[in-house]
């Protein structure tokens, strides 16, 4: 299971216990975001850093607490606010780039981070060929009334990413003065991801792309997740999602223990709502409102993103009115048309840049306060019950 780190306290102090409890993992959080600037963009990890820095001014206006916070995991950890907040805004650095990309200076920005001892992640025997990985990620899968039993409300998904991360994933419960305590599962160094409150609130997150992504500075995706936490209510986190545009395209799932149940698919160019069909909805990377649709990059032929909705979609409504948490395990853990499935296991053939897995599955039992982890590919692993 991944590890448990609790923090209290105001921001800079939850940082520094944070950090200090997390340096390890926070280093491994570095290489793998340094290895993928590199790949992607060209960019070593002191022009990433520059490039996070940017966003300085924007934090401190939107979310100075979490900046602060941000401060204070950087001073327990040992490193630098630049790369807490290059973690941090991962998302928005690589707005933009296609699927696949490797850019030309690639193997010169990963010279120059080894040069300053940047940490990297030892090499791997691999087979590594020529087939193209998918650059999409995520399943989400959610009930609620009338569509589970005992009037219960779901909320689950696959978090798919780079295998490497899942040795740098975090559970992180906060209590904080002006809040309600959160329970998120996240990646060292970072403020937040999915998760829930003691408010009943819950997210989840879906990747989208659209050709608007990464021309400007917007609403960091992991921040604004954080800042949904940090909300009493659905109809507040929904707010939320107006403040500011966004630089990188997303889906945000809003779920909570009254039954309220909606996606955000979030584009620079506005957000689209879509509510819950008979106390189901699912989601996965690619746009379901027609007018977000319009702007969305195309869909990569590697792409799984409609299979794994349209089978996520096919089994929640086969158990309408019957869904409990084995239900959602057993979507978690599907493999029907594998490998382009829900349940999905690395492919050695694709370089470990492009490998994209089941990191882990997570479902939410919002009556409970209860997130139920997989801390592997889902089919891997047992559901553990951590309690808020």
């Amino acid at each position: 299971m991944f590890p448990l780190v609790a923090i209290a306290g105001e921001p800079f102090e939850r940082g520094q216990q944070y950090g200090a409890a997390t340096a390890a993992l926070v280093r491994h959080s570095i290489a793998s975001y340094a290895r993928l600037f590199a790949y992607r963009r060209g960019l070593d990890w002191s022009a990433a850093q520059r490039e996070a820095l940017a966003y300085e001014p924007l934090l401190r206006e939107i979310a100075p607490d979490l900046l602060d916070e941000m401060r204070g995991i950087a001073v327990g950890a040992g490193r630098e606010l630049a790369e807490i907040i290059a973690l941090n805004v991962r998302t928005e650095l690589l707005a933009g780039v296609g699927v696949g990309v490797h850019h030309p200076e690639a193997a010169a920005a990963l010279a120059r981070n080894r040069e300053a001892g940047v940490p990297e992640h030892p090499a791997k025997p691999t087979s590594v060929g020529n087939t193209a990985g998918d650059g999409g990620e995520c399943t989400t899968a959610a009930a609620a009334p009338p569509a589970t039993a005992n009037n219960r409300v779901w909320l689950a998904q696959t978090w798919d990413w780079q295998g490497d991360q899942r040795a740098a994933c975090v559970l992180l419960r906060i209590e904080s003065p002006n809040a309600p305590p959160i329970l998120t599962l996240t990646e060292a160094g970072m403020v937040a991801k999915i998760g829930l409150n003691g408010a009943g609130v819950a997210v989840g997150l879906n990747l989208l792309r659209s050709r608007a992504d990464g021309q400007r500075q917007g609403m960091p995706v992991h921040i604004l997740l954080r800042q949904m936490l940090q909300s009493d209510s659905v109809t507040a986190a929904r707010q939320l999602a107006e403040r500011l545009p966004a630089s990188a395209s997303s889906c945000i799932t809003l779920a909570d223990a009254r039954g309220a149940l909606l996606a955000l698919e979030i584009t620079p160019g506005g957000v689209a709502e879509l509510p819950a069909r008979e106390g189901l909805l699912a989601h996965a990377n690619h746009c379901l409102d027609a007018a977000t649709a319009t702007g969305e990059c195309p869909i990569e032929p590697t792409s799984t993103s409609r299979e794994r909705y349209g089978r996520a979609w096919e089994l929640l409504a086969a158990a309408a009115g019957q869904i409990d948490l084995a239900v959602l395990q057993a979507i978690l853990r599907d493999h029907e048309g594998a490998p382009r499935c829900i349940c999905r296991h690395p492919d050695p053939r694709i370089h470990p840049v492009d490998r994209n897995e089941s990191v882990c599955g997570v479902i939410i039992d919002l009556q409970t306060a209860t997130i139920h982890v997989a801390a592997n590919v889902p089919c891997l692993a047992p559901f553990t019950p951590i309690k808020l």
